[in-house]
This record gives C-alpha cells, sequence and structure tokens, in this order.
C-alpha cells in the first residue's frame, strides 16, 4: 500500500515548526506529504523583512512555505486564504468543508494537525484548525456530507488516523505554558533536524523566534496523540503508519 500524509494547519511556518522533521523523514522514505495551510499569515510577527502592506506580507510568506516545504519535501501546498487570525469568526462549515474537499482530492492515509488546545501558544487560529480537520476527517468519508463535492467527481475518502501534534511538558522556555494531549507516538527525527532547521531558516519572516525554535522545538524527537482512527498495536508507537 502506497502512504500519504495530509498535514493541516493554520498558517505558513506552521508546518515547519510541528511536524517539519517527520514530514522529511516520510519523505525519505517515498512517502507524500500534502499541506493545507488555512491563512496566509499577512497578521503575524515580522523579523525586520520590509513590507509595504499586509498584502505583500502574505505574498512573501507564501514564498517562504513553499521554499521550506522543497527543503523537507512536501509534495503539494494549498492556501485556503482565509483571513488571519480570523478562523474562528469564519462560519465553520466553510471552513471544515474546505478541508474535506482537500481530503477528498489528496487521500491521505493519516492525518496532522493540532490538537485542541493549539499547540503550545494556544493560537485561536489553531484551536479552530483542530476542530475542523477533526469533523472533516470524520466526513470526508460520507457520501451524505457536501454531496456538493460529491456531484463534481470527488469520491469520499476514508483516513486510517488522525494525529494531533503533541510534545512532552514542561517546556524549557517558561513562556511556553500548555501541556497537550498525551502524546501515543515519538518519532525519531535526529537524522533530519538539519533540514528541519534549514526550513525554519527558510522563513525569514519567523527568524525572531529562532531561540525558541533551537531550545524547544528542534528536538531528536516529534510527539503525537492518535486522536480518532485504527488503534496503535502498543500505547506508545515509533512509526505513524505502524499496523497499517
Amino acid at each position: 500500500m502506497s502512504h500519504r500524509v495530509g498535514a493541516i494547519f493554520a498558517h505558513p511556518d506552521d508546518e515547519t515548526f510541528c511536524v517539519g522533521a517527520t514530514i522529511a523523514k516520510y519523505a525519505d522514505r517515498g512517502i507524500t506529504t500534502d499541506l493545507y495551510c488555512a491563512t496566509d499569515g499577512d497578521a503575524g510577527k515580522n523579523s525586520g523583512v520590509p513590507v509595504s502592506s499586509r498584502e505583500e506580507l502574505a505574498g512573501i510568506r507564501r514564498d517562504e512555505t513553499r521554499a521550506a516545504s522543497g527543503i523537507l519535501g512536501i509534495a503539494s501546498i494549498e492556501f485556503a486564504g482565509y483571513g488571519d487570525g480570523k478562523l474562528k469568526e469564519l462560519d465553520a462549515t466553510v471552513l471544515i468543508g474546505s478541508i474535506v474537499s482537500f481530503i477528498r482530492r489528496h487521500k491521505p492515509t493519516i492525518i496532522l494537525t493540532f490538537g485542541p488546545e493549539g499547540a503550545p501558544t494556544g493560537h485561536r487560529d489553531h484551536q479552530a484548525i483542530s476542530r475542523a480537520a477533526t469533523a472533516a476527517f470524520f466526513l470526508a468519508e460520507l457520501r451524505t456530507a457536501f454531496p456538493e463535492q460529491i456531484e463534481q467527481g470527488l469520491a469520499p475518502h476514508h483516513t486510517s488516523r488522525l494525529f494531533y501534534h503533541a510534545w512532552q511538558f514542561p517546556h524549557k522556555n517558561p513562556s511556553l505554558k500548555l501541556e497537550s494531549v498525551p502524546p501515543t507516538a515519538q518519532i525519531d527525527v535526529r537524522a533530519c533536524r538539519q533540514r528541519k532547521l534549514d526550513a525554519f531558516m527558510a522563513h525569514a519572516t519567523q527568524r525572531y523566534a529562532y531561540d525558541l525554535f533551537v531550545t524547544d522545538v528542534l528536538l531528536d524527537s516529534e510527539f503525537y496523540a492518535l486522536a480518532a482512527g485504527t488503534p496503535q498495536s502498543r500505547p506508545m508507537i515509533d512509526d505513524l503508519f505502524d499496523g497499517l
């Protein structure tokens, strides 16, 4: 069976911070990753890169994500273009439907997304994406969910597992105060640490977070919590496709 990863996140750079080394590791195994990025990050912080407008910043951050994705081995990127910082205000049905369409088109074996706490930062866009991706995981396989997509030629798709981004607690950086859903998978990513760092550096607008990145994010392992789907063969696995 040919496996595929669907990475569903809110902002440019989320893919690198949360799951970058895991994606690179699976790319080395020939496993394809498709990225869904809900916003263009035009309301985010900027590390001194000259910009004249939010539209220009959005374009820069899309280009940064393409560069980082090339380093990590991500095969395709979908920028949904929703308002940065405003995903909670968006009609949930619209966001869920967009993600259902992404799942039906790319047919992932597993989905990686934020947990309900919204990552260590608790960002409200992260929380909104977690809820929408979770709903989409279940709805994408139902023929009666978003039937207009079925009429347009998209077939229902069953994804085997949904994983939330997780971490060990407490953090080294005291500014990060949130626990995650308890991890059920620990992926050894030591061989891909440099590529994750290179991908972070491609996000030039985000280099203000360098110290936090190298102390709390650029680690030997990346952690995940099984949220739904095919049960794991043991409480802690070292391969997200274990048993599939």
